[in-house]
């Protein structure tokens, strides 16, 4: 039988255990300073005090000239802390933060599905909450706004406003900016709008949108789609404003070549995104039908606006021509002159059709036309029924636009009606398959999802780039809730996340690996051996290659919204190292918080920081639990000192280095991150090795910068937490 202990003799073996411990610990503190007493009484140390001075001035500057303070006569250590709450989180890998689209639209939703809708479509399919704001229409008297769904992720929105305008003639009245700007607002707040990229349709919109840049930071994307010079009821206070609104966007782009070369002097930004098609959509619905059912004879088909821009007196002399063929023409009617177009027997028009329809109407068309006249406006499109005529393989006969010359090999062009009678034979006698393949392939290569993918890259070149630095140690799920908490809640389209684990031995480095297959773009890296938080973050630094370099701990928890005003206050030259407000921390970060539960951080994170909106104050010292810095400083200042080992007082180092450099460190009161707090060291408080390290580094530290001085709440009382 196995020998049987007594309670009472298991408490007094533990005890025991505990105190050699705490009495080792004590030692190895008592040790270390010894060695730094014996070090200060040396001739050698008395005999390079000067060196010594002049060294940390040439580094540091004189606010760090003072030697070894005398040993303090009492220093409070912390208390064992609270412990860690029970976490459960399953790992979440989808990276569903995303930074929201205002679209200031110049069309509804529901008019021609063309470029407007279609990349907006692929920003919502991509997981960005568009709100799509037409300038058509106005809610109800008393109403801010009226929301509208048309699609998955895609809201309309009408805004109040004092009184209609001619949105095509001019920019937004003094008085209408301001209703607009106060119905925003309201939105804003409503729908939690915290990231968001202004993308203007017309400069109607132009005032507003400045307007959100100046409150916000929110970058604005012109995206020209037309020459509106020459357009159809377009005012000249309109171009104006257009002009203006070239040189003041963040970003520029354009669905031509020639508008390329014509805005390129104002803004040598100005992307090429050219129009598409949506290739998959027209393949599936492209199928024999009978929406055209009963025609006798060939079918030559157009669809799209029947506005100015048309040729009808050329339409209206081949339908003479050539009674035989059967002119399809499906669309809104912009103009009241058409030639006679309407009279004729064998031209149906048939208004516009829903979106989902024209692959089936394509189907029935032998032959499909872009009969445009030719002045600027035309010769500046990109023609996007170019796109998805070629999609479904049908020959295309089009007057000679200079933005279709790149195609001239796979359709006809044509002017006067001889020469369209001709072209339009030949097409319909076509029967080479290998033409009609490479006009499928070619549709295939300009697909609306690779023109978003341009799009995404030039608006991603608009933001700096944040490498968020994470190093964990065990506490696997505390891990877990955090990196969640960064895919699902970083809405800065521009960051790279690098994990950095100090030798875990709880599962760790398999959910890491993991997590490596699951988002690619993130960078791991695995130590055997717990190397310290300073060695460890300055690995991440190393393989960082943002802009902005954030350290973040494994035991916090960030909300929507948390990065952006750290990275639009680091636009301050003057400001050197910048972190968020918190819970739990041992200095003027802490603030008090009214939640009591994590799912309740959230709301409590937007009252306090929309109430802050913009505002920080200068702080002594930034805790590393997270703190943003241009890479610029990191090259001045250099890289974490790796002397303290596994940690402590290195957060302090670091701020005193970036002031010695002349820099201010700050906490910005619109930014907030949830703590838990001491998630590495809470064994080490409790076993007593906390006090021996705190002690160790603190004379190390006080070696360089003199007597530290304990931090403060903004109460004003101490705080002993490091």
């Amino acid at each position: 039988m196995g020998t049987h202990v007594p309670e009472l003799d298991r408490t007094l073996i533990d005890r025991d255990a505990a105190l050699a411990q705490r009495d080792a610990a004590i030692n190895e503190r008592d040790v270390a300073l010894a060695k730094v007493d014996f070090l200060q009484n040396t001739r050698s140390w008395r005999f390079t005090r000067p060196l010594r001075t002049l060294f940390r001035v040439m580094r540091y500057g004189f606010a760090a000239t003072r030697e070894l303070p005398e040993p303090a006569v009492a220093q409070v250590y912390p208390a064992a802390p609270e412990p860690l709450p029970s976490i459960e989180e399953a790992p979440d890998f989808a990276t569903q933060g995303r930074l929201d689209i205002l679209c200031f639209a110049n069309i509804d939703w529901a008019a021609r599905f063309q470029r407007p809708q279609q990349l907006m479509s692929q920003f919502a399919n991509h997981g960005h909450r568009v709100f799509y704001i037409v300038p058509s229409s106005v809610p109800e008297q008393g109403e801010l706004y009226r929301l509208t769904s048309v699609a998955p992720n895609v809201l309309e929105v009408a805004l109040q406003r004092g009184a209609q305008e001619a949105y095509y003639e001019k920019t937004v009245t003094p008085e209408n900016h301001q209703a607009l700007s106060c119905a925003l607002a309201g939105l804003i707040t409503d729908m939690n709008i915290r990231t968001a990229l202004s993308v203007v349709h017309i400069a109607y919109w132009s005032p507003v949108a400045l307007s959100l840049r100046a409150r916000h930071g929110w970058h604005i994307h012109y995206d020209c789609m037309d020459d509106w010079d020459g357009f159809p009821n377009i005012g000249e206070q309109l171009l104006s404003e257009e002009r203006k609104l070239i040189g003041q966007a963040d970003l520029v782009t354009v669905s031509a070549a020639l508008l390329q070369q014509k805005w390129s002097a104002l803004d040598p930004r100005c992307v090429l995104v050219r129009n598409a098609v949506d290739f998959d959509f027209f393949r599936q619905h492209c199928f024999t039908n009978d929406v055209l059912g009963g025609l006798c004879g060939p079918v030559i088909g157009y669809y799209g606006a029947l506005a100015q821009w048309l040729d009808y007196p050329l339409l209206a002399a081949l339908a003479d021509r050539r009674p035989e063929w059967n002119f399809i023409l499906v669309g809104d009617v912009f103009v009241e002159d058409m030639a006679g177009l309407e009279h004729k027997p064998n031209v149906q028009l048939l208004g516009r059709k829903p979106y989902s329809q024209m692959p089936l109407y394509l189907d029935h068309f032998d032959a499909c036309l872009i009969p445009f006249r030719l002045y600027n406006v035309t010769h500046a499109v990109d023609p996007v029924k170019f796109y998805e005529y070629i999609s479904a393989g049908k020959p295309v006969i089009s007057t000679p636009l200079a933005e279709l010359s790149l195609y001239q090999d796979v359709l006809y062009f044509a002017t006067g009606v001889d020469e369209f009678i001709e072209q339009i034979e030949r097409a319909l006698a076509e029967r080479d398959l290998a033409m009609i393949k490479r006009r499928v392939e070619l549709a295939r290569a300009n697909d609306w999802k690779d023109r978003f993918d341009s799009m995404q890259l030039a608006i991603g070149g608009l933001y700096e780039k944040v490498s968020i630095v994470l190093v964990t140690y065990n506490n696997l799920n505390l891990t877990i809730q955090c990196v969640n908490s960064i895919l699902r809640n970083t809405t800065w389209p521009n960051y790279q996340l690098i994990v950095v684990d100090n030798g875990s031995e709880d599962g760790t480095k398999d959910y890491l690996e993991r997590l490596r297959d699951e988002v690619p773009e993130t960078k791991i890296i695995l130590n055997p051996e717990n190397r310290g938080f300073a060695a460890a973050n300055n690995q991440g630094l190393r393989d960082a290659d943002g802009d902005v370099l954030l350290l973040l701990n494994n035991d916090t928890v960030v909300p929507g919204g948390w990065l952006d005003p750290l990275v639009l206050h680091l636009r301050d030259s003057s400001i050197g190292l910048i972190g968020p407000v918190t819970n739990t921390v041992g200095n003027e970060a802490k603030i008090e918080v009214s939640y009591t539960d994590i799912q309740q951080m959230q709301a409590f994170a937007d009252r306090y920081t929309e109430a802050h909106k913009g505002q920080f104050f200068d702080i002594p010292m930034l805790a590393m639990f997270c703190v943003a810095f241009r890479r610029g400083i990191l090259d001045e200042v250099g890289y974490l000192d790796e002397a303290f080992g596994i940690g402590m007082f290195e957060d302090d180092d670091y701020s005193r280095r970036v002031q010695a450099a002349g820099y201010r460190t700050v906490c910005a009161e619109d930014a907030f991150v949830h703590h838990y707090g001491q998630a590495s060291f809470r064994k080490l408080i409790a076993s007593g090795e906390y006090q021996a390290l705190w002690d160790t580094n603190q004379a190390y530290f006080e070696s360089k910068w003199g007597a530290w001085q304990p931090h403060v709440y903004r109460s004003g009382k101490s705080s002993s937490i490091k």
